[in-house]
């Protein structure tokens, strides 16, 4: 891994797969099981929405977790707390191995989520601690496309342990990635990153509200958040119903689940090399912008061939290729988008990295949660429902690049609205 001036150590292959681990913290979480959700609703007796709920509440502990982790790493140093936050995720994802109802799995969950936003949240901080500008958004999108290999293995992965070994065993292997991580975390040294004298605040809760406030008062960080946040939200209204919607209108049964979700993320991963290729050409912004309109295309194209006024004799379970197709092209968006989003946002203050990395990643997780809750209540055994979540969350995130777009015109207007002397390479 190359530092701010371009100088590598010999550990490299090392540190780049850590910082993706870390990043992998949350798909993991989530992939991993995906499978098992159907066995787990079964053996804790409870309704699939009770089940998909797990999936909400980890995400709400993701958001809490990073307004926690971000403020302490700028305070303590990266790897501290990052440590710190694998011993808790290794601790929690055993504890959710062991869950005996639906509502201790809710507690784990949220607990586990809160430890597996160190990851999410310190990484991206790391990263913005050795890169600037463009060259920050293209080591995110390598990544991120590295990172991706967990949502291409993890489901086919779960499966296998789910049929082979039972549903809590998918936990037990989350653990295991953690301490392999942790592991990896033993051969980093501390950058640098830290330029303010006021350290103390910022583990006040009045200086967490401010960094809110400061974050969400710039259009830019806005924008940067809409785009790189509902294009999520769109992303896990699919998580949230693929494990039902795959069986019940595709007919899949759960031992082909990883193999058809692995064909979906291939997409990720091709849009986030083609980011990391393209972004020190066209920038980071074009490519974020393109990569939002590929998302509202293709959710448009999906939504409208669900509707059975339009399409009456329309046969989805016949038609499992061209859904399949258009879920490649939006995850290939996705990868445009995701890293691009989130370095925008964090490199706007890159004196206090952590904190608004915190910023990005809790309003990111609570949306996420919100709308895979709302996903999980309005499935209804058919497709309707969550393309249209997905459609609505595609046209916020495309609203979000349009608002980037007109305040990055040029270097002289980002500068007149960020009059507090924030850079924002």
């Amino acid at each position: 891994m190359s530092d701010r001036q371009g100088k590598s150590s010999s550990n490299d292959v090392v540190t780049f797969a850590t910082l993706t681990g870390l990043l992998a913290f949350i798909p993991i979480s989530t992939d991993l099981y995906l499978p098992a959700i159907p066995m787990m609703t079964e053996a804790l007796g409870t309704s699939v929405s009770s089940s998909q709920l797990t999936l909400s509440l980890f995400m709400l502990g993701v958001a809490f977790g990073q307004v926690i982790f971000g403020p302490l790493s700028d305070h303590y140093g990266r790897l501290p707390v990052a440590r710190a936050g694998c011993i808790l995720f290794v601790g929690f994802s055993l504890v959710s191995a062991l869950a005996w109802s639906i509502e201790y799995m809710w507690l784990a969950r949220i607990c586990q989520g809160a430890t597996a936003a160190s990851g999410a949240v310190i990484a991206r901080a790391m990263i913005r601690d050795r890169y600037i500008g463009d060259r920050a958004a293209q080591m995110m999108a390598l990544t991120s496309a590295s990172m991706a290999s967990v949502p291409l293995l993890a489901p086919t992965l779960g499966a296998y342990i789910t049929v082979e070994l039972g549903w809590r065993f998918t936990f037990a292997a989350q653990a295991l990635f953690g301490a392999a991580v942790l592991i990896g975390l033993a051969t980093f040294e501390e950058v640098t990153h830290e330029t303010s004298d006021d350290l103390e605040s910022k583990l006040t809760f009045r200086s967490i509200v401010n960094t809110f406030r400061v974050c969400l008062q710039n259009p830019l960080f806005i924008g940067y958040q809409m785009a790189g946040t509902l294009s999520f939200c769109a992303l896990f209204v699919y998580l949230s119903t693929v494990s039902f919607f795959l069986p019940d209108v595709f007919g899949v049964p759960t031992e082909y689940f990883g193999l058809a979700f692995a064909m979906t993320v291939t997409g990720f991963i091709v849009g986030s090399l083609a980011s990391a290729r393209l972004v020190m050409t066209w920038g980071q912004n074009r490519i974020l912008q393109k990569g939002a309109l590929v998302c509202i295309v293709s959710n448009t194209i999906a939504l409208l061939l669900s509707l059975e006024w339009l399409f009456p004799t329309a046969n989805w379970s016949a038609s499992t290729f061209l859904f399949a197709l258009l879920s490649i092209v939006f995850f290939f968006g996705i990868g445009l988008v995701s890293a691009n989003a989130s370095m925008g946002a964090v490199s706007l203050y890159p004196e206090r990295a952590g904190a608004a990395s915190a910023v990005y990643g809790c309003v990111h997780s609570i949306s996420a949660a919100s709308v895979g809750a709302i996903a999980g209540l309005t499935y209804d055994g058919r497709l309707l429902e969550p393309l249209s979540l997905m459609f609505l969350c595609s046209c916020g995130a495309f609203a979000g690049s349009a608002v980037i777009g007109k305040y990055r015109k040029n270097d002289m207007q980002a500068s007149k609205l960020n009059p507090q002397g924030y850079t924002s390479d």
